[in-house]
């Protein structure tokens, strides 16, 4: 199961680009802290060139950030899944089941992040101390909230893993079982890699966080 920490770790990853950008438009916003007007002083720097201006700044400053976004997002998700599914497939992790229903995530699972990440953005200045130190006391709740939930099934970073968000029915048990044990079903949200799932043959699955399980499909990867 991934801890309390190891959740944060990801959130905190999932956010520090927002974080990035409400700092880059504090200093923005106070005009570099006199950084730009020194830079234009200096006899090195050609004035007229069309790389050095606040246009050329926000250019590099959003091209940077895309390649951090992707890169973080990309290799935190990875270290995270390092191994996992080999341990699994070996038995050394998790326990047999069965998928009895699967759907995707709906684009409403994903609206409260999407909000907490929009808000920040449209609603403040953030050339004033005040308003980003707000914007960041907000998020630190937000990604307090998602621990405290273990709503880790919404993080975007799953994007990058190669693997899909379900909500739907497991079951630990036979389908001849289930009428006299209701206990071996259970509704969860769980994670696998896509074009993988099956509804007819044994995965077998681990729990990650409360309700969201990770899942692995032996027999269809043998195929």
């Amino acid at each position: 199961m991934w801890s309390k920490f190891q959740q944060a770790i990801l959130w905190i990853i999932t956010y520090s680009p927002l974080v990035i950008v409400m700092v880059f438009r504090f200093i923005a916003g106070n005009k570099y802290f006199g950084l730009d007007e020194w830079l234009v002083n200096q006899t090195w720097v050609n004035k007229n060139s069309i790389f050095v201006s606040y246009l050329s700044a926000e250019v590099y400053f959003i091209i940077a950030t895309i390649i951090y976004t992707y890169f973080s997002y990309k290799y935190t998700i990875k270290w995270f899944m390092s191994g996992f599914e080999d341990r699994i497939r070996a038995g050394e992790d998790g326990q047999d089941m069965y998928i009895r229903k699967a759907e995707r995530l709906s684009a409403n699972d994903y609206s409260f992040f999407l909000l907490t990440l929009l808000i920040p953005l449209v609603s403040l200045d953030h050339s004033s101390v005040i308003n980003l130190a707000v914007s960041l006391i907000i998020i630190f709740f937000v990604i307090a909230i998602y621990v405290k939930t273990d709503a880790i099934s919404v993080c975007p970073l799953l994007f990058f893993s190669g693997r899909s968000v379900f909500k739907g029915v497991i079951s630990l048990g036979e389908k001849e079982q289930e009428p006299n044990d209701s206990s071996l079903r259970k509704d969860v949200i769980f994670i696998m890699m896509k074009d993988k799932i099956t509804f007819n043959r044994k995965v077998r699955g681990e729990r990650l966080v409360n309700d969201v399980y990770y899942l692995t499909n032996n027999e269809m990867d043998n195929d």
